[in-house]
């Protein structure tokens, strides 16, 4: 008689205003595909197990009160399409791996505290649609290369956001429309 086995695919708490820290034994459901808690006051780090978690397309986190820095692991997930953490207390740069997420499609990393410039391997998301980095603390210029994947140059990349205008602090130098499409801050 087959066994049957059971798999949770989704853990989804959308305005539920879920509080606690996120249990590091979540990196233990290998077939986990969509993490969405969003809109609650979550709080601790990110733990680095839930970059184990191979089959994830969606890390939702965004509206809550997580700090530290964004693990590395989660950089490694080959089949990530969306990664919204904004609206949290991140800390930290953004890695030179975030290249490697080479499905990614949303990047929401906006209204964080996250320092350091815009990796130039961001260029390297062809599919990205989304790119939110405003409301750090992030400087220097947006790479060319990113500016090349903007829909105006027949890239997928329709809306691309930082702390771009003359009087932001930090600013990161991006100018719209030719690359950035909104400096909201």
């Amino acid at each position: 008689m087959p066994q049957d086995t059971l798999c949770v695919d989704r853990i989804e708490f959308e305005n539920y205003g879920l509080s606690g820290t996120l249990p590091v034994e979540l990196g233990n459901l290998t077939g986990l595909r969509y993490l969405i808690v969003e809109e609650g006051t979550t709080n601790g780090t990110i733990p680095s197990e839930y970059g184990l978690l191979s089959d994830l397309v969606i890390i939702d986190l965004n509206f809550n009160e997580l700090t530290g820095s964004i693990p590395e692991s989660i950089y490694d997930l080959p089949i990530l399409f969306q990664l919204d953490l904004n609206d949290n207390f991140l800390t930290g740069t953004i890695s030179q791996s975030i290249g490697n997420l080479q499905f990614l499609q949303l990047l929401q990393l906006q209204v964080n505290q996250l320092t350091g410039t815009i990796p130039e391997s961001m260029g390297q998301l062809t599919y990205l649609g989304v790119l939110e980095l405003f409301g750090n603390q992030l400087q220097g210029s947006m790479p060319p290369s990113v500016c090349q994947r903007r829909d105006i140059n027949n890239g997928m990349l329709d809306k691309l956001t930082a702390d771009c205008d003359l009087d932001d602090i930090p600013f990161v130098n991006c100018s719209v429309p030719d690359c950035c499409t909104d400096c909201p801050f």
